[in-house]
């Protein structure tokens, strides 16, 4: 039966439980081949690229849903804030229980808008502070690159 190197690079890449001695088993693969493999294809570097792209498109993600919500309720904040303006140009009297509960409701949109926002600020400046980490550790683990010139050097320095 003929090793698929492919399915096995792609579950270690995009599974971060995955370890080359699950996959052996996994697989009926030796786990040095898969560790020999890797080191040769880059696959721990693929894995640290594909969980910084996955972690970066999920705070987009999250982002994005976030901007919704608070665009719906500064939307809601506005129609009560017209209903309000309506019943103040009425030339009827005011229903002043009415205001007050209409009023209430934008204050209480306003301080859960407000809640909400700190706490997703801090929550974003988290993930991007532990982002950052990640991209830094990746940054130091890399070796110098070495150009050793051999008994060649003489001969092309002519």
């Amino acid at each position: 039966m003929a090793i698929s190197w492919d399915l096995i690079k792609t579950e270690y890449i995009t599974d971060s439980s995955a370890s080359y001695r699950k996959l052996a088993k996994k697989y009926g693969v030796n786990a040095t081949n898969i560790a020999k493999k890797a080191g040769k294809e880059g696959w721990v570097e693929q894995r640290k690229q594909f969980t910084r792209k996955t972690q970066a498109k999920t705070l987009e993600k999250i982002s994005q849903q976030e901007a919704n919500r608070a665009a719906k309720v500064q939307s809601v904040a506005d129609k009560l804030l017209l209903q309000i303006e309506a019943m103040v140009d009425r030339p009827e009297p005011l229903d002043e229980k009415a205001i007050r509960t209409l009023t209430a409701a934008v204050k209480d949109l306003k301080e859960i808008q407000s809640i909400r926002s700190a706490l997703d600020r801090q929550e974003q400046e988290a993930r991007i502070a532990n982002l950052r980490k990640q991209a830094d550790k990746s940054d130091d683990n890399k070796e110098p690159i070495r150009v050793v010139l051999g008994d060649e050097l003489s001969e092309y320095s002519r």
